[in-house]
């Protein structure tokens, strides 16, 4: 049975997930990815939605937020996702030329921590992802400071991508539709 669900953000999750972001401990260590986003928690709930349905328009699926919520529909957590723009770099990474990259995180409240409610999500997301878009590599971007994060993306089958350095703190980790698809045969 699941403990957690994802499912993708309705108009109605908004006041959530606006309250989500003001949380100190939350955002610790998380970044709003306010440029790949295209809307911040300084936007209100109509002005977050309509950027929001602008961009998902744009991009498809490959652009989804996430709303984690327990089984009594009480919401927890976000992920999301958004396609990288040609040129992207993270470190002395760069985005390969004309390939997919999405790159996102998840959230969870801090009850929630520890529970391994964010490894669960995550696997769900990731699956989503791998099966509704033609998104070849996934990355998040873990804070130095955060081990349990990167913990959550390592059991998610994440790897540290070698050959970036840390930006802001944050250290790169990816995840291959290749490695994803040899993992889910296993």
């Amino acid at each position: 049975m699941l403990r957690i669900t994802s499912l993708e953000l309705a108009k109605k999750h908004l006041p959530f997930l606006l309250d989500l972001w003001h949380i100190p401990e939350v955002m610790r260590y998380a970044d709003e990815f306010p440029g790949l986003r295209g809307w911040t928690k300084k936007d209100g709930p109509l002005t977050a939605w309509t950027k929001y349905c602008e961009k998902r328009a744009a991009f498809g699926k490959a652009y989804t937020q996430f709303i984690l919520q327990l089984p009594d529909g009480k919401p927890v957590g976000e992920s999301f996702f958004a396609p990288l723009p040609e040129g992207y770099k993270f470190g002395k990474w760069k985005k390969p030329p004309e390939t997919l990259c999405l790159m996102g995180d998840i959230k969870l409240l801090r009850p929630y921590w520890g529970r391994g409610l964010g490894t669960e999500a995550i696997k769900q997301v990731v699956g989503w992802l791998f099966m509704n878009t033609f998104c070849s590599l996934l990355l998040v971007p873990p804070h130095r400071k955060n081990p349990a994060a990167e913990r959550v993306y390592e059991k998610a089958d994440f790897e540290l991508v070698s050959e970036t350095k840390l930006r802001r703190g944050h250290r790169l980790m990816s995840l291959s539709r290749e490695r994803y698809q040899l993992d889910t045969l296993d």
